[in-house]
């Protein structure tokens, strides 16, 4: 395990970070480690974790803490007289490998080696010390003497580094350091060296007269000697200021970040092949590849700055691309490159500055950093010849060409780590900022700006999450200074070619996260190979990610998706050929299932030229749609602002898929919009089939009774509106249906016979007469008429088509008929035949919710033959799906299966406890009808 203390304090192992949410668990941590090995007392302990006002019971609280504390870390907490202690290994601290460092870089006397030992010993500082988790007086007691070591370590550093001729590129630095930290005068002092070295006297001038009205106003002091002394050796222009060099050796790297999280692992395994042998005879060559903001540079320079002792010739740094996004010319490229090795007369060709490169580094050990590589072609020129060199590239995509080099692919960072890298950068910790992680999609270059503004401007978290999940804002709101998401993403577009950028723009019609290849041809109009291809250039750019291989998924993360959107142009005619391939395609996706949906609205489509592979992956029928379920529902969204008969068609089409899957939020999703829709334009056929596909769609999610009852008057309200006798007649089911669930059974046997009346009139209507009998049955049942109950239910299977899912319904109905009729005893031979052959149709079609209603059934009729094993496994498997699937009939099911074991097995009084609970539980109705009459059953 790893501890860090300097910044939030945090637990790593496996480079993963452990939670350990409560902040005086965290601050008892911290004051451990501070003093790791050594017992803590525990009044010391009890005194920082309250300061204020101690708890009820500070003792029991501490171990409590304690307690929790063992069960999250793997090292040894010891407890005795003297108090609390932590065992660690040696160097499991931040802290204590700043130490170390630092006391390292003491004793070093060679000047590049003491200034790496200091940068990485003051990059393990994240912030200040336990910076999370305690008061700011408490923190002063305890790291006081800390944060002094840590800027007596960064004035070594400077001082070290203007040694080494590094004016220039401390300025920056130093500024900062100076406005942070007016009373270190050594932080002017070195400011103000670097200042005349570089040619500005006059500024070096004024940060003195700054220093001095500041100590003045603010302290009532003068500042010290050295400072004066160095004020007057300014003016003089003393030649001992001067810093003078013997030999050009480029330092051109630029400045390293205080913090990188989540690229460790590939960093290490780059640093390892950059100091191997490399592939024999060539200069070792590694690429970092990515997309845009995936902070492929950083990591690079990063990398640079790790390996920077092992070349001690120099470290290059060039970008092959210039502001625009557009490739530099080889030449200039190579005059940059030639001029920082001390090369005045460049020459004019690019084979001959090649040439000359390679003869300036020969026998030298000199690191290239070449930034945002275009292609293979314009590396070659640029790369050295000796084993001895090394070069780190980045680049958009792979760089296909560069067969000796090693690639490595940068992604997005999860969002653990993305949650501490944002956490860390805004001091606000990582559960703080938790609700703007999603909208970072894991890019480093995103994730830095957000903590930029919250660390500086200070914003509230929450509008700041109101704007990042707004994609019309979120890119708006993703730029700090220089620094753009938006502008990044162009970059990376601008070397895209003319028909992937049009892609890219158009993939926002289908405004789904996970999407097949498919639907590159008809956003672009050509056939599904070449448009497939273009698409995977998209890929190759990190525009477009692959989700998964098999089979092979894409998608856009939420920045770069909001970025297709703004440059989307509305294209009706785009929009239209897509929504007609999609339905050609659901089309003959349901037409595969084994129970396709019967319809009376006719569908006619155009004759398909574009696609070939995806109308035969089509045919798998319900795997397909599985796969489209995104690109469904977001396609019904679309076509529903663009073509409402297409959103019509559409919804039909995917309610019995989506009914069969029990996808129910999408269900009601797709069909409430296409409804919608479908209404407001007056295409009362598609409204009416849609009306009856929600009744159903409501009915599974268990909506109240009031509102099933409206909602099967509005399915009576369009069929007659659409002017049909069938359409009303299938309308009178839903009628039915309320009456039984209402107990009002005279009239839904009533409505039942109108239902007949209609089916038989004229050529007769076969699904509408089983309908009827379906809800005679049932109301005749509940009259007691029994005997004529189950001849209407037995002559629904008989005249059903075996093998469909609503045959699998009425065997199941017709069984819990028969196990309501003395238990089911005298039918234990047709229930078992019964349940045999509905599980073979759920079993088959992937009807999860059926299966477990199939569980229910099987249970309870081994109870009845008098074979019960099993019969508890079965209960089981049907609950935890009822768990994931709610089903208010199936529950109930489930607990007279459960009441009917116990009874079985002699304990009625369980079964009468687990009846009565039920009862509590369910208002006035069928359920609670259901639940009386087993009770009766039973003899409870």
């Amino acid at each position: 395990m790893e501890f860090r203390l300097l910044g939030p304090v945090e637990i790593w192992t496996d480079g993963k970070l452990v939670g350990l949410k409560r902040r005086q668990e965290r601050l008892l941590l911290a004051v451990l480690l501070l003093a790791a090995g050594k017992p803590v007392p525990a009044d010391r302990l009890m005194e920082l974790l309250w300061p204020d006002a101690l708890p009820a019971n500070p003792r029991r609280a501490l171990q409590v803490y304690m307690s929790r504390l063992r069960a999250v870390l793997d090292v040894e907490l010891t407890s005795g007289q003297a108090g609390y202690a932590i065992q660690t290994p040696p160097g499991s601290t931040d802290v204590e490998q700043f130490t170390t460092l630092v006391a390292q870089a003491r004793m070093q006397d060679e000047l590049e080696r003491r200034s790496k030992l200091l940068t990485d010993a003051l990059q393990l500082w994240r912030g200040p010390a336990l910076a999370d988790v305690t008061t700011e007086d408490v923190r002063r007691r305890l790291v006081g003497g800390l944060e002094e070591a840590r800027w007596a370590a960064e004035e070594l550093r400077l001082t070290t580094e203007l040694a080494l001729g590094h004016h220039q590129e401390l300025l920056p630095a130093l500024a900062e350091l100076a406005a942070a930290q007016p009373a270190r005068e050594t932080f002017t002092s070195a400011l103000m060296l670097a200042l005349y070295r570089s040619g500005r006297q006059a500024d070096a001038l004024a940060a003195y007269t700054d220093l001095v009205r500041y100590l003045d106003e603010e302290l009532g002091v003068e500042p010290g000697s050295e400072l004066r002394e160095l004020q007057v050796a300014i003016l003089r222009q003393d030649p001992s200021l001067d810093f003078t060099t013997a030999s050009v050796v480029p330092r051109e790297l630029p400045p390293d970040v205080g913090l990188l999280v989540g690229r460790d692992d590939v960093l290490r395994e780059l640093s390892s092949v950059l100091q191997g042998a490399g592939h024999p005879g060539v200069p070792a060559v590694v690429c970092l590849y990515g997309a845009a903001g995936t902070g492929k540079s950083t990591a690079a320079v990063r990398l640079g700055h790790e390996l920077a002792d092992r070349y001690p010739d120099g470290q290059l740094f060039a970008r092959l691309q210039d502001v625009d996004g557009q490739a530099r010319e080889v030449r200039t490229v190579l005059g940059q490159l030639l001029r920082s090795l001390g090369v005045d007369d460049v020459p004019d060709t690019v084979d001959e500055g090649s040439a000359l490169l390679r003869s300036r580094v020969a026998d030298k050990a000199v690191l290239l950093v070449l930034d945002d590589a275009v292609d293979a072609g314009q590396l070659r020129p640029l790369l050295p010849a000796t084993v001895g060199c090394g070069v780190v590239v980045t680049s958009r995509q792979p760089m296909l060409g560069l067969e000796d080099a090693t690639h490595r692919e940068l992604g997005p960072l999860p969002d653990d780590t993305s949650a501490a890298l944002l956490g860390t950068l805004s001091g606000l910790g990582n559960d703080e900022v938790a609700d703007l992680v999603p909208h970072c999609a894991g890019l480093p270059l995103a994730l830095r700006i957000v903590g930029a503004r919250l660390a500086l401007v200070r914003e509230d978290v929450a509008e700041v999450a109101k704007k990042l999940a707004d994609e019309s804002q979120r890119l708006d709101y993703l730029v700090a200074g220089d620094r753009a998401v938006r502008a990044s993403l162009r970059l990376t577009l601008s070397v895209a070619g003319p028909e992937a950028r049009e892609l890219f723009a158009r993939i926002a019609v289908v405004d789904a996260d996970d999407f097949g290849a498919w639907v590159a041809a008809p956003l672009l109009g050509l056939e599904d190979t070449a448009a497939t291809a273009v698409l995977e250039s998209l890929v190759s750019l990190g525009l477009v990610q692959v989700r998964r291989l098999e089979p092979k998924r894409y998608g856009l993360h939420g920045l770069v998706r909001a970025l297709s959107r703004e440059l989307y142009a509305d294209d009706q005619e785009v929009e239209q050929r897509y929504l007609e391939t999609l339905l050609r395609l659901v089309v003959i996706a349901e037409a595969e299932m084994d129970e396709p949906v019967e319809t009376a609205v006719a569908v006619e489509l155009a004759e398909e030229t574009l696609l070939t592979a995806e109308l035969d992956a089509a045919r798998a029928g319900a795997r397909w749609l599985d796969n489209e379920t995104q690109v469904l529902r977001s396609g019904v969204r679309l076509a529903a602002r663009r073509s409402s008969r297409t959103a019509g068609l559409l919804g039909v089409r995917l309610a019995g898929f989506l009914t069969v899957r029990d996808l129910r939020e999408a269900r009601i999703d797709i069909l409430e919009t296409a409804r919608d829709a479908t209404a407001a334009d007056g295409l009362v056929d598609l409204e009416a089939e849609l009306d009856r596909a929600l009744f159903g769609a409501y009915a599974h999610d268990d909506r109240p009774l009031d509102e099933m009852a409206r909602q099967a008057d509005r399915c009576l309200d369009s069929a007659t509106r659409a002017g049909s006798t069938e359409l009303r007649g299938m309308a009178l089911n839903q009628v039915a249906w309320t009456a039984i669930q209402t107990c009002d059974f005279e009239r839904a046997l009533a409505v039942a016979d109108e239902m007949l009346a209609i089916a038989d009139a004229g050529s007769g209507n076969p699904a509408l007469r089983m309908k009827a009998l379906d809800q005679r049955s049932a109301a005749l049942f509940h009259l007691g008429r029994v005997a004529e109950s189950l001849e209407a239910r037995r002559a629904t299977v008989d005249a059903g088509t075996p093998g469909t899912r609503i045959h699998a319904i009425r065997l199941i109905l017709l069984a819990e008929f028969l196990l309501d009729d003395d238990l089911g005893r005298p039918h234990a031979e047709e229930l078992t035949r019964l349940v045999a052959e509905a599980r073979e149709i759920v079993e088959r079609i992937g009807d999860t919710l059926g299966r477990a209603h199939v569980d229910n059934t099987d249970a309870m009729t081994r109870i009845a033959a008098g074979r019960p094993a099993g019969a508890d496994e079965l209960l089981d498997r049907a609950s935890e799906t009822f768990a994931q699937h709610p089903d208010p009939a199936g529950e109930a099911e489930n607990t007279v299966g459960r009441a009917r074991l116990a009874v079985a097995e002699g304990r009625p009084a369980d079964a009468s406890r687990l009846l009565e609970t039920a009862l509590a539980a369910v208002p006035e109705g069928l359920e609670r009808r259901e639940l009386e009459l087993q009770k009766r059953l039973l003899g409870l």
